[in-house]
């Protein structure tokens, strides 16, 4: 962000920046928020302006007229003060929360009178009378410098999906001018301050502004927050009213955290689905709640990426949205199913809750440098589905998305007719040629992973997952389901929990998906296939240890994935991917495909 100078240069030359061309937006129109933030970005550039023509004035005066020194201050305070709250006033009306997302008025004031003492002080120390002229075009040359800087910061917050081109432009001219002016400026001017030290004040305010109107810090950095968002009446967000529910009625809630860097984390929580009465409530093979004072809370996970004072977790410093499950639908539905029995009228409005989360994210962590989206288990799904639409809120992000043991090994008739059920199409983006069809013409996964890679071939695809992702609640144990569809309530009872039956059937179509998968994409999507049965890996130790069957770790892997460098393989274990490692499910009796090879316990398919 910094605007750094060479003082060797004569003239600055504004280098031009590759900007990506960005697909057609999911979301359609400006954003209110990004308009109010860069509202107060303006706001900031005036009165930075104003107060160092103050100064300026009265180091030129000879530093005798107290009095129109005050008065000028005075007036810039104000006139900030009431373009503050019109920005937000006018954001408010719009059911937009711009308030919350930056310092207050008076917080950004001080800030901004604090860094305007330093730059005074910087060209005044050791200032004898007979530098009066120069010290006042120096002061009123770092009031345009700031001015312009902040201008062009608000223009760019304000059109992201724009690029930073334009901005890069007006910063480059503004560094050439202001060289210009200071370098005269300085002829023969008794001041300690030097181009350099000037510079480095100037951009250090225009960084301060920008960091505490687009990275909110009003978000504690310390722990999680639970934001418990009001189901009635509802936000209005990008022309819809969301209502945000759990599957049976009970309050929805999301959690957040600040980070130290501007780089963003939306993370989607796994928690099962269903779609009928036997998996909604006979059986019950979903999360229907968020407790926030229990599991449900990210505070409580202390290990994997969810341990956040790992050195070794590259997400550590992160600012992360948790976007809490409870709707069987993979973070995706807008339905009031009817199943019958007590189960009717349960609410999957998945979709509802991950764009109250979305909305809260965008107004408070408006232009991150970086955006992983990713998800465990449904919340894999809920990652891979999302991140469209995450792509036309930060339109100039680097974007990140990685499915956490939710690879999409579903059958046709699974697809074809429980999708349905949760209203699941309503919300896929038109725009994005394949998706539709991969839904709803019965292809799945592999052909919507193509489809959303290809339209957005600068972002990272990939999906993780053990070689037999096991127990009831593991990607084999929805495989077994979706293999014995129509039965009783008994059946179910007896046939569901064993999951190890499908494991051998859901490795075979798992392994050649991701190959496929990777051969129609080989640009910008990649697998991973570990060894053993666990479900899932973000929140376990062995993403940082486990290299059983050849692989990297999956952490290197990950920071790979990240840089985009020659470490971003296919990875696949060659050897001993049936061997489970501690804490892996298995059936209880051991029962095949599971058995015993010495010590270990080891899957062995035909």
């Amino acid at each position: 962000m910094r605007s750094r100078m060479l003082l060797s240069a004569i003239a600055a030359v504004a280098v031009a920046t590759t900007t990506l061309t960005l697909p057609t937006a999911v979301h359609a129109g400006a954003y209110p928020g990004n308009k109010c933030v860069g509202d107060k970005m303006k706001a900031a550039s005036a009165n930075c302006k104003a107060l160092l023509k103050a100064w300026s004035g009265f180091v030129g005066g000879g530093s005798t007229d107290t009095g129109k020194r005050e008065s000028a201050l005075s007036s810039a305070a104000a006139k900030m003060t009431d373009t503050w709250l019109k920005a937000e006033t006018k954001a408010a009306a719009k059911e937009v929360d711009c308030a919350d997302t930056t310092l207050s008025d008076s917080a950004m004031q001080s800030l901004i009178t604090a860094a305007v003492g330093t730059i005074v002080t910087d060209v005044t120390t050791g200032l004898p009378p007979s530098g009066a002229k120069c010290g006042a075009a120096l002061l009123k040359s770092a009031g345009d410098q700031c001015a312009a800087l902040l201008k062009a910061e608000a223009g760019y917050i304000q059109k992201l999906a724009a690029g930073d081109d334009k901005r890069e432009a007006a910063v480059g001219k503004a560094n050439t001018k202001f060289t210009e002016k200071v370098n005269a400026a300085l002829v023969g001017c008794p001041t300690s301050a030097t181009l350099l030290s000037l510079d480095d004040k100037v951009d250090d305010l225009r960084e301060n502004v920008v960091i505490n109107t687009t990275v909110s810090p009003n978000v504690d950095d310390t722990q999680f927050t639970t934001i418990s968002p009001a189901q009635n009446p509802g936000q209005a967000y990008e022309g819809t009213q969301l209502h945000p529910i759990c599957s049976f009625g009970t309050p929805y809630h999301f959690f957040v955290k600040r980070g130290t860097v501007n780089k963003l984390v939306m993370y989607y929580q796994g928690g099962g689905a269903c779609w009928d009465y036997l998996s909604c409530k006979g059986i019950g093979i979903f999360d229907k709640d968020v407790n926030p004072a229990g599991s449900d809370n990210p505070n409580n996970t202390t290990t994997g990426f969810g341990d956040l004072t790992n050195p070794l977790n590259p997400i550590k410093d992160w600012n992360i949205v948790f976007v809490s499950y409870c709707t069987g639908d993979i973070h995706f539905g807008d339905n009031i199913a009817n199943y019958g029995g007590d189960a009717s009228n349960l609410r999957h409005k998945g979709w509802h809750n991950a764009r109250t989360a979305e909305k809260y994210a965008r107004e408070h962590f408006v232009n991150p440098e970086e955006v992983v989206v990713t998800g465990s288990s449904a919340g894999a799904y809920g990652a891979f589905f999302n991140a469209p639409a995450h792509h036309d809120v930060w339109p100039d992000s680097k974007f990140t998305v990685l499915a956490d043991a939710g690879n999409g090994i579903i059958t046709t008739e699974f697809l074809t007719e429980k999708f349905p059920t949760w209203n699941f199409a309503a919300h896929l983006p038109t725009n994005i040629p394949g998706v539709a069809e991969a839904i709803t013409g019965g292809i799945g996964m592999p052909a919507y992973t193509k489809a959303v890679a290809d339209f957005f071939p600068d972002t990272a695809w990939g999906h993780y997952s053990s070689s037999y992702d096991g127990g009831t609640g593991g990607q084999t144990g929805f495989y077994n389901v979706m293999l014995n569809p129509t039965i009783s309530l008994a059946e179910a009872a007896a046939t569901w929990p064993t999951w190890w039956n499908a494991s051998c059937a859901w490795n075979g179509v798992m392994v050649q998906q991701a190959h496929d998968t990777a051969a129609a994409v080989p640009a910008n999507y990649r697998y991973y296939i570990g060894t053993g049965s666990r479900h899932t890996m973000y929140g376990s130790d062995k993403v940082y240890t486990d290299t059983t069957g050849g692989v990297p770790t999956i952490v290197s892997w990950l920071n790979s994935m990240l840089a985009r460098d020659v470490g971003w393989t296919n990875v696949e274990c060659s050897s001993d991917c049936g061997k489970l490692l501690p804490g892996d499910p298995a059936p209880s009796p051991l029962a095949p495909p599971f058995g015993l090879s010495g010590s270990d316990t080891v899957i062995t398919c035909p």
